[in-house]
């Protein structure tokens, strides 16, 4: 697990660090120039010619010490510094006294000659204005210098992009690899910057987590290898009803893709038992398909008293993929909240129908708090939260903690990132495994039956979110593996998942 921060918090930590422990501002420059120094070393040849494109702030400080650190170890070094040299932080200034002290300039107009490794230490993570001017055609430099072969380093974030929100200031640079200090920030993981950021390595400069004490993390986020831990422990002696038992509402009449694809899920997620609630019509498909499932149909109307006795069987509740959004629909979805107490994993045509349905949205904010795991994706977002998509893409940040404020529950911001927030708390998780191939109909029936799965074997509504959320994009990793990001299928996700889980499983024993 790791965090992830905003450049807020950042700035917070980077002076409670120097002002409150001790360590100098000058030896975290130095210990982030070292370790950055090293990441270029080790990709890049000895006859490399560099340029280190350098900024007034404490960015450019880090610049210059790496730089000096390459020149050190052999490399023919060029130091080149847009802008007014006079406005230079206190540590940039000294960083350029040393370079002068051993011999180098720093120019003020870019020398004409090619270069193979370009150090951008233009902007860091304070940026929070459109880059114009002289600046912005220092980043259609280094991007030039790019097209023509040369390898882009960025100090902790490509110049230009915002840290707060990975979207671009005006322009910037389109790094090849990026080297964050201590933490990974917001802006590394949000598009267009997660694209921008190129690879990224975080390295330790000394920053620890006594640095947390007023001000907690935006996110943590994690890999597939932290799954091990994440994942519900299985019971040697258990049986059908300890690994527990969902009640999912899927299907409208004679489309039943999704009621298959997420109760598949929930039962390759390792439930016990599995009851569908679907119209008579999919009776047959589903016997067929799905044998392993108990069926609970209706046909013109629902039958309450069947319903609620089917609620009362269920430890985890799953209600939306394909059931249309019908009256139908829409009374029954209204019988299954009144039970208030139960985790429920409510997804697509569910979230629908409560965007447009003020008594559904009373039944899930009278809802215990936090039972409810709501999984919308953009568009279905943007009408329960009753913003636009520009609003939406400005900050989602915010915009995903202030509707799990608003509704009281877990939300899964389903996107190219995924984010997971809860109500009452700060710290949110932020997904930043899986693959563009992933992007396909279906994979959110599969994500919805992961997460019920998971909560069924015990795991709490965020601890079911967070671990569902981030074996599904472990299972998407490894699909792609196989079938290509091109060519998969959300079968091939579920094909994916049983490979995750006996990995983990193997790696248990």
């Amino acid at each position: 697990m790791q965090y992830v921060v905003s450049s807020d918090e950042m700035k917070y930590y980077d002076n409670y660090t120097t002002n409150k422990i001790g360590i100098p501002s000058l030896l975290l420059m130095e210990r982030a120039a070292l370790e950055m120094a090293k990441v270029v070393l080790e990709e890049s040849s000895k006859e490399d010619e560099v340029v280190v494109f350098v900024g007034c702030g404490n960015n450019g400080g880090d610049a210059l010490a790496i730089g000096r650190i390459l020149a050190e170890r052999g490399k023919q070094v060029t130091f080149y510094m847009p802008g007014e040299p006079s406005k230079v932080s206190i540590e940039t200034k000294k960083q350029i006294e040393i370079l002068e002290n051993i011999g180098f300039s720093i120019f003020s107009k870019l020398p004409e000659k090619e270069y193979d490794i370009i150090i951008d230490g233009l902007f860091g993570v304070g940026l929070s204005r459109e880059v114009t001017g002289e600046y912005a055609l220092a980043i259609e430099q280094m991007n030039s210098l790019k097209n023509k072969g040369g390898v882009i380093f960025s100090v902790d974030i490509p110049s230009g992009v915002c840290a707060d929100t990975g979207k671009v200031l005006g322009c910037a640079v389109s790094a090849d690899v990026t080297v964050s200090f201590e933490f990974a920030k917001i802006g590394h993981y949000l598009y267009p910057g997660k694209e921008l950021t190129g690879k990224l390595k975080v390295c330790n400069i000394g920053i620890t987590h006594k640095a947390f004490v007023e001000k907690n993390p935006s996110f943590i986020t994690a890999d597939a290898k932290d799954l091990k831990k994440w994942l519900p422990k299985r019971a040697p002696g258990g049986n059908k009803g300890t690994f527990g038992k969902v009640l999912l509402f899927a299907g409208n009449k004679e489309m039943c893709g999704a009621a298959i694809l997420c109760g598949k899920a929930v039962l390759a997620s390792g439930a016990g038992m599995l009851k569908i609630i679907t119209p008579k019509e999919n009776k047959e498909t589903l016997y067929k398909v799905l044998p392993e499932a108990m069926l609970c149909v209706y046909e013109n109307e629902p039958e309450r008293d069947k319903l609620l006795a089917a609620v009362s069987w269920a430890d985890v509740l799953i209600a939306g993929p394909g059931i249309g959004k019908d009256n139908i629909a829409s009374e029954i979805l209204g019988i299954l909240l009144e039970n208030r107490k139960k985790t429920f994993i409510l997804d697509a045509d569910a979230l629908n129908l409560i965007a447009e349905n003020e008594g559904l949205i009373n039944k899930v904010i009278s809802y215990d708090k936090n039972k409810i795991i709501m999984t919308p994706h953009p568009g279905e977002f943007v009408r329960l939260a009753n913003i636009t998509m520009d609003a939406y893409k400005s900050d989602v940040k915010k915009h995903v903690r202030n509707l799990a404020e608003r509704y009281g529950c877990v939300i899964v911001g389903k996107d190219a990132t995924t984010i997971v927030a809860e109500q009452g708390i700060d710290t949110m998780y932020l997904n930043h495994i899986g693959n563009d191939g992933m992007a396909v109909a279906g994979s959110g029936d599969v994500l919805a039956g992961i997460i019920g799965g998971l909560a069924a074997q015990g795991l709490t509504g965020v601890q079911a979110a967070k671990c569902g959320v981030l074996l599904h994009a472990a299972a998407g990793d490894k699909a792609a593996e196989s079938k290509s990001r091109y060519g998969m299928m959300t079968s091939d996700i579920l094909d994916g998942l049983f490979d995750i889980l006996g990995e983990m499983e193997e790696k248990r024993n």
